[in-house]
């Protein structure tokens, strides 16, 4: 056995962590842990290791494999190599490796999830001798990874930004940040589009929209993109632009559009430079704050035709903290985006990265990301008159992170929230529903045990809910895989119906 042939010296060498969320009915190659093997232990690593499936793990797999590959990214490899497969037959397998093995540094133990597994239920393993690390990952009805790290010509990618086209077709934009994760500021960034036009099932090649020259103020790169459809089905993405970040006076603010359900973007500009009123200072196509940007993810159309954008900004030079300083105006267009006017009201003081959602009753509420208890406000229809701003600890955010919030169409008054749980990491992606239009929230759903951060979410055409997301399961070094996931109808009412239960 594994315990016996290594010593414990050599075994504290060896590090086991949960693999990528790839747990989705049907999908190949899931990996339920990756093992890295240092050098000085790739000659005595044993031949013959046991594998633990947990809990109901056997009913939701057809088969477990072994493979290896000299790189980190499992997903980005054209051809790792198969060193043992096994049916399920047991919950304790034996994998039984060539004596000739010559080990590579990174090991994956992975299974195929049946197509038939039932949505909701776990997968877990561990491998006797090694321990077992923390997390296990739920089984979707699709889930599929939309960018991998190291792939097309990009180390690292982030900020998931999703909406649908007036057909129904998913539409995501996110950050290609090349050689290095830091934000807008530290390097250029671009901005890419994929889409898909079977439900997240399969998507199409990744499109740039807003790329950077590396040269100019306002042009430098672009990043933190937030998508939005019109009434009239025009698709707009806001960005984050130019060369400072934003405690470096992040003063542009650039915008592209589509017409054609996403096929083709326009050129990026300048969204202040014409068409614009700071609607605080009172200024016309000019800008009175001296820092700002749009919260990523999305945007909100209001039944009246109205697209909103919750924004972060800064008068000056911060003092203490980020949350301290910065303050939430709404960005609203009423003509599909040409003309854009900014406040005139402040919408929450002291906060980071927002987002809104129009309740049953037209009135519009901001949900705010702060460490600790979540922050609220509300407002009418037409976001100017906002209540006294508050905090709900139903939403508890041990990481302060962006997060989103949306109505559940096919319920009344019942609302889903997506936030980090765990009391200090960005880590534990929580689902959480109000039935009570947001007055009160409870859990219902782990979306990702292990290492997550930002997050957004659509319903389908189907009505199934979309969650797309910053997966960083693999680990922080090796970079985020955006991952996209589905929940049925009939999952979501259970697992609200059972909270409902409960509370």
């Amino acid at each position: 056995m594994l315990s016996v042939l290594l010593t414990q010296p050599a075994l504290s060498q060896i590090t086991v962590t949960q693999g990528y969320h790839t747990t989705g009915r049907g999908n190949p190659r899931c990996v339920l842990l990756h093992i890295y093997l240092p050098d000085s232990l790739k000659q005595t690593f044993p031949r013959e290791l046991r594998v633990v499936l947990k809990g109901d793990t056997r009913k939701s797999i057809s088969n477990v494999e072994l493979y290896q590959s000299q790189g980190d990214e499992f997903y980005a490899e054209s051809s790792p190599q198969r060193l043992a497969s096994v049916l399920p037959k047991e919950d304790s397998l034996e994998l039984l490796l060539s004596p000739s093995t010559q080990f590579q540094s990174h090991l994956w133990l992975t299974a195929d999830i049946r197509k038939n597994a039932r949505p909701g239920a776990v997968v877990d393993a561990l491998l006797e001798g090694l321990g077992d690390p923390d997390g296990e990952a739920c089984i979707y009805e699709l889930q599929r990874l939309v960018c991998i790290p190291t792939t097309d010509n990009c180390r690292f990618y982030r900020i998931p930004a999703m909406t649908l086209d007036r057909k129904g077709n998913v539409v995501v934009a996110y950050d290609r940040r090349y050689d290095s994760n830091l934000d807008l500021g530290n390097h250029r960034i671009d901005v890419a589009v994929r889409r898909s036009f079977d439900g997240g099932r399969t998507w199409s090649p990744q499109v740039i929209v807003a790329k950077g020259d590396a040269a100019s103020d306002g042009q430098y790169g672009f990043g933190d993109p937030a998508l939005v459809r019109t009434a009239g089905g025009r698709l707009i993405c806001l960005m984050a632009a130019g060369k400072n970040g934003y405690f470096q006076s992040m003063r542009h603010i650039g915008i592209t559009v589509s017409d054609d359900d996403g096929q083709t973007w326009s050129s990026p500009r300048e969204l202040t430079a014409q068409g614009f009123t700071d609607a605080v200072h009172g200024t016309t196509d000019s800008l009175g704050f001296w820092s700002i940007f749009a919260t990523s993810g999305k945007g909100l159309l209001t039944r009246d035709g109205t697209v909103m954008f919750a924004t972060n900004t800064l008068m000056g030079l911060p003092t203490g903290t980020w949350e301290g300083s910065s303050g939430c105006y709404i960005l609203s267009s009423a003509d599909e985006g040409n003309h854009w006017t900014l406040g005139p009201t402040l919408a929450y003081d002291h906060c980071d990265e927002s987002k809104m959602v129009q309740l049953d009753n037209d009135s519009i509420l901001l949900s705010v990301r702060q460490r600790g208890a979540r922050g609220f406000n509300r407002a009418d229809a037409s976001a100017v008159n906002w209540e006294q701003q508050w905090r709900n600890d139903g939403i508890y955010n041990g990481n302060p992170c962006n997060a989103d919030i949306i109505k559940v169409p096919f319920m009344k008054h019942t609302y889903l929230h997506t936030y980090l749980k765990h009391p200090k990491d960005r880590r534990q992606l929580q689902l959480a529903v109000s039935t009570d239009d947001c007055r009160t929230w409870h859990d219902i759903l782990t979306i990702q045990d292990g290492g997550a951060a930002y997050s957004t979410m659509e319903f389908l055409s189907n009505n199934h809910l979309a969650v797309f997301f910053e997966d960083g399961s693999a680990g922080e070094h090796n970079g985020y895989a955006l991952t996209f996931v589905t929940l049925t109808p009939r999952q979501l009412k259970a697992l609200i119906r059972k909270t409902e239960k409960e509370n």
